[in-house]
């Protein structure tokens, strides 16, 4: 029999969903336990994830499938027992409250279970703020690029960098630590958006032949290595900063008013979304769309610009990307040239649109000022801190008695009642927001669900829709040569 908690299963959930997505088949999970504790491994495709509770067990391997956690998971440290049944069964056992849940499943050793990833033999520690970094990396990656391995995040030893793009933006970050020289390029992956994941530990990382592995605290990412994957020469488009016509700064305040500024402006998708940037004295934003009488115009009055007057389009969504990312210091080049935002340890490249259709100004433009008064800032990194409670042992169930003493109560044990009775209203309060509150996340837990089963059903039908196109098209084709006289 193995045991885990369901606040356990909830964040497996959680971490898996993230790192697989929608795609493909559910995945089987495997729990191998022996001296050294339980492992629970699971893969899918390219990634592959591993979570280890310490602690000697008896050696003993299940597998079970993916819905699983969706059926038992929880943010309570209640225990799950998982007992093998008959040939090809498990039992599955937990508490619902005070109803006890009983579940089998069908239990299948996968093909591949013995390839799973093994850990490398030697690690190399970096700061927590990598996970941030190689999110980062992710987003910026083209996942549907096929000339080139875009969807890769590209980890280069010799400087300890990490290099993404999708060829329009690019976005470089060193400042990481490697234990090897060369290239390496693993797919991109959203898992490290997981709150379940810590964010406050070092992280540790290292490489097999085939498998770059990302370590947290009890966690393991595995990423497989593209071993023939061609990847552009990111370094030949950066230019260096004493090339730039010149550099406009932003202030914090800017930063900040620009985030929540620039998702309203009025853009055009068909126009890829192009705002003109003009730099003459004054730092100003200008949109219109083609539906718009008036040009909606943003004047930045904590930002600055050095250099002579520059008028450009670049798109909105990019200047929102270097915005959210934090960067505040950037480089034109010219007039349609790349332009470049940078601090001490990250460059951002992103694409200036051709000069037609520049955003005039407009005596009746809408206009928009930024908060005065602020500083330039040179650098804004948001973090966002999360907690991840604590991984906990299973504790099991008992039902005790509550003890009495015997004696009166007096006027002041009276008021401590009564402070008592006030204490376990709210308790019971709370614990009935919590029960909603994990209703609803069951629910949210089915819909995915649903829409997972959902969406490999549509692709069966769309793939039957195919085939019976294809058989109609022949049969028209063997009618037609019937008609000619052909023997078919």
């Amino acid at each position: 029999m193995l045991t885990i908690t369901r606040r356990q299963a909830h964040q497996l959930h959680a971490v898996l969903r993230r790192a697989f997505g929608t795609r493909g088949p559910a995945p089987a999970l495997g729990f191998i336990a022996d001296a050294e504790g339980l492992r629970v491994r699971t893969r899918l495709a390219d990634v592959a994830v591993e979570f280890h509770v310490p602690g000697r067990r008896p050696v003993e391997t299940l597998w079970l499938p993916y819905q699983f956690l969706a059926d038992c998971e929880a943010k309570r440290d209640e225990p799950i027992e998982l007992t093998s049944a008959d040939k090809g069964r498990i039992t599955a056992q937990w508490r619902d409250g005070s109803a006890p849940q009983i579940i089998e499943y069908d239990s299948a050793t996968p093909r591949d279970a013995d390839k799973f990833p093994a850990l490398p033999t030697t690690f190399t520690e970096n700061p927590p703020s990598f996970l941030r970094a190689f999110t980062a990396a992710s987003e910026t990656a083209d996942a549907n690029s096929t000339r080139y391995a875009l969807g890769c995040v590209r980890l280069r030893g010799e400087d300890g960098s990490l290099a993404a793009t999708d060829g329009t933006q690019l976005l470089l970050q060193s400042g990481c630590r490697f234990p090897w020289t060369g290239d390496v390029l693993v797919p991109n992956t959203k898992v490290f958006l997981s709150p379940d994941l810590p964010d406050d530990q070092p992280v540790s990382i290292g490489k097999t032949k085939d498998w770059l592995t990302i370590g947290i605290g009890p966690w393991f990412v595995h990423l497989k290595i593209d071993q023939h994957g061609k990847y552009p020469k990111l370094e030949q488009v950066v230019r260096s900063a004493d090339q730039a016509v010149g550099v406009c700064r932003f202030s914090a305040a800017d930063t900040r008013f620009l985030a929540e500024t620039l998702p309203r402006l009025p853009v055009d998708a068909s126009n890829d979304n192009r705002v003109t940037l003009d730099l003459n004295g004054q730092v100003i934003i200008r949109a219109k769309t083609s539906k718009e009488a008036k040009p909606t115009e943003v004047v930045l009055n904590g930002s600055s610009w050095s250099g002579d007057p520059v008028r450009l389009n670049v798109n909105c969504r990019q200047l929102a990307r270097a915005v959210t990312l934090g960067l505040s210091d950037l480089h034109i080049f010219g007039d349609e040239a790349p332009v470049s935002w940078s601090d001490a340890t990250r460059t951002y490249i992103s694409t200036s649109l051709s000069r037609d259709c520049c955003v005039e100004p407009a005596a009746d433009a809408i206009r928009i000022e930024s908060p005065k008064g602020e500083p330039v800032a040179t650098f804004l990194q948001p973090v966002t801190p999360r907690s991840v409670p604590p991984m906990s042992e299973p504790t099991t169930n008992t039902n005790g008695k509550a003890a009495s003493n015997g004696h009166a109560v007096t006027n002041g044990q009276a008021s401590t009642n009564g402070q008592a009775r006030k204490t376990s209203s709210r308790k019971a309060a709370q614990q009935d927001l919590a029960a909603m509150i994990e209703q609803a996340e069951k629910f949210r837990t089915a819909a995915h669900d649903l829409m997972y089963q959902a969406n490999g059903l549509v692709k069966a039908l769309k793939q039957h829709r195919r085939q019976n196109r294809v058989m109609e098209t022949t049969l028209a084709s063997i009618r037609q040569l019937k008609g000619l006289g052909v023997g078919v």
